[in-house]
């Protein structure tokens, strides 16, 4: 089975040190004037150091696995749920950034450029009717420029023509 993983940032050390440390302090804090609002708060704070998520495609379709102590509690959509891929080749450069639509919610991923190559070739043949924007950075570019040439020409022809209206009432 093929198998795609998403690319997510890791928590360093230093930061889940920094957590838990300012998580015992306003847990300790909160204790001292009973305050129970913070005292939930800061135990939020330090269970958000065990949270963790992957990002996986595969055949089946798009998961996201989220894992908090071991439990793991997975998010998916199959190939028939999903309306649009579409790849930005300049958000998480030199990786591609992924955006998977379903109807109008958009879940973003980033993969490696083979790995998202290898995405949009699965989506094409798992849901042939799902619209995936398979355009490279080049190509986009020249679409983009003939887009605002186009746009140009339009301006500048509606522009003469309320110039040729001013002067045949005149």
């Amino acid at each position: 089975m093929i198998q795609y993983k998403g690319i997510l940032k890791k928590r360093t050390p230093e930061r889940k040190m920094m957590l838990t440390v300012m998580g015992g302090i306003v847990l300790f804090l909160a204790y001292q004037q009973h305050n129970a609002l913070y005292i939930i708060m800061a135990i939020v704070m330090i269970a958000a150091i065990f949270f963790t998520k992957d990002h996986i495609v595969d055949e089946k379709g798009v998961h996201i696995i989220y894992n908090f102590l071991g439990i793991k509690i997975p998010y998916s959509w199959t190939w028939d749920m999903i309306t649009a891929m579409r790849p930005d080749y300049k958000k998480a450069a030199p990786n591609i950034y992924m955006e998977i639509a379903k109807d109008v919610t958009i879940r973003a991923f980033v993969f490696t450029r083979s790995d998202a190559l290898g995405v949009m070739e699965l989506a094409k043949k798992m849901n042939p009717d799902m619209y995936v924007d398979d355009r490279d950075e080049e190509q986009r570019e020249r679409d983009n420029e003939e887009h605002k040439a186009k746009l140009v020409y339009a301006h500048e022809r509606a522009r003469a023509e309320k110039k040729a209206r001013k002067k045949k009432k005149k």
